[in-house]
């Protein structure tokens, strides 16, 4: 039969062209040029092809002489009061960590894409893995958190890079959103949505002196966002800890404890500006969740629905927002007696979950370089249902 769809118009999209659109999308929304800056690299380079055919739209792109360099370039866009965004693949943000680094360090808004591929180092540069979790949500030195976000299908990499865009931007942290090398070149249908439909979230700049310091932080714990040369509010940030009150390089301990937790919790408060977690199929409490993020979506979400039309009691959840994690996940999970979690990796996200929420969650791991079969994901989920929970 024909598969169902919303009426509208249509165009064919790749889950890079997407991202290039909801990227300009966002900034837009945000009321801020974009200055995309990068190096290439497989396969995040389409981005940078999408990008650079839309310099009638006022994004400028740079193309780097490295990935540090990239990663420094975009901060600088981000300080001067554009937006900065950047990308690469796993070896190329492996390069760009102390600057993210510097970013969190400075609290100035960043996008960040990476575009997994089969690791380690060079690895599979043409095939598809989702290995990066860990080096997105931990892989930097010291207590470095940063928001990390995942697009589910080609045509969700635009509502995914206008997220990352928002909450960047009004939480004043990189933002890591996580594509692959199967979402980067796939491509479906694309109903084009409404752009007047999401309403407009601009960038707020502190204007007057009066009470200022660099690291005044509001209930959200959110530093304030300056432009240089903005008259009577002269201060310096940079890579070296900072004072909490003044701005100034301060090495006192206490004063190191105060701006990690603050960076710290700065970022888990994203949790409140974001949905709650939903089943996408199914209802909490049923015999077995099956939890995916990323490219996973589709062959899992295929397999769900043919295991529900055998009569297994079965869900789906999917994660788009994966640090920090919906407010109600935990409660979400421990709703089901068994959790299946299939992953393009040796078992990263499971283990996440396991460590955060304490459930009983088991991982199925696949790393061929290529996607999973729905006939191996029914597999899996009729012996995730015969084992006892």
């Amino acid at each position: 039969d024909r598969a169902p769809a919303e009426a509208g118009l249509y165009r064919t999209v790749t889950g890079h062209e997407a991202l290039a659109f909801g990227l300009l999308d966002g900034a837009r929304k945000a009321a801020l040029k974009m200055v995309f800056c990068s190096y290439p690299i497989t396969p995040a380079s389409a981005l940078l092809h999408h990008l650079a055919k839309l310099r009638g739209f006022g994004v400028t792109t740079f193309q780097a002489e490295d990935e540090i360099a990239a990663a420094c370039a975009a901060i600088g866009a981000s300080y001067a009061g554009s937006l900065g965004v950047t990308a690469s693949s796993g070896p190329g943000i492996a390069l760009k960590t102390e600057a993210i680094g510097l970013a969190v360090a400075t609290e100035l808004p960043l996008v960040i894409v990476n575009a997994q591929r089969g690791g380690p180092s060079t690895g599979l540069p043409t095939k598809t893995e989702q290995a990066d979790l860990f080096q997105a949500v931990m892989g930097r030195n010291g207590d470095t958190p940063i928001v990390v976000l995942a697009a589910a299908t080609p045509s969700d990499c635009f509502a995914m890079a206008r997220e990352a865009v928002r909450i960047a931007v009004h939480h004043m942290t990189p933002v890591m959103l996580l594509t692959d090398g199967f979402l980067a070149n796939s491509s479906e249908p694309w109903l084009i949505p409404d752009l007047d439909e999401v309403p407009a979230f601009p960038a707020r700049f502190r204007t007057g002196p009066e009470g200022f310091h660099p690291f005044l932080r509001d209930e959200r714990l959110v530093r304030p966002w300056v432009k240089p040369g903005t008259p009577g509010l002269q201060h310096r940030i940079g890579g070296i800890e900072k004072d909490h009150d003044s701005g100034n390089i301060s090495y006192d301990p206490a004063n190191h404890q105060r701006m990690t937790e603050a960076r710290w919790n700065k970022v888990l408060k994203v949790a409140d500006s974001i949905p709650e977690q939903a089943c996408e199929l199914g209802e909490p409490g049923a015999d077995l969740a099956v939890v995916g993020w990323g490219s996973t979506y589709g062959p899992i979400a295929r397999a769900v629905i043919e295991a529900r039309e055998r009569g297994q009691n079965v869900a789906q959840i999917h994660l788009r927002h994966l640090w920090p994690l919906p407010r109600n996940l935990g409660k979400l999970l421990r709703s089901f007696p068994r959790i299946l979690v299939p992953e393009m990796n040796k078992g990263q996200l499971v283990t996440l979950l396991r460590s955060e929420f304490l459930v009983p969650a088991k991982g199925l791991s696949k790393v061929t370089g290529r996607p999973f079969t729905i006939a191996e994901l029914g597999a899996a989920i009729d012996a995730a249902l015969e084992a006892a929970p």
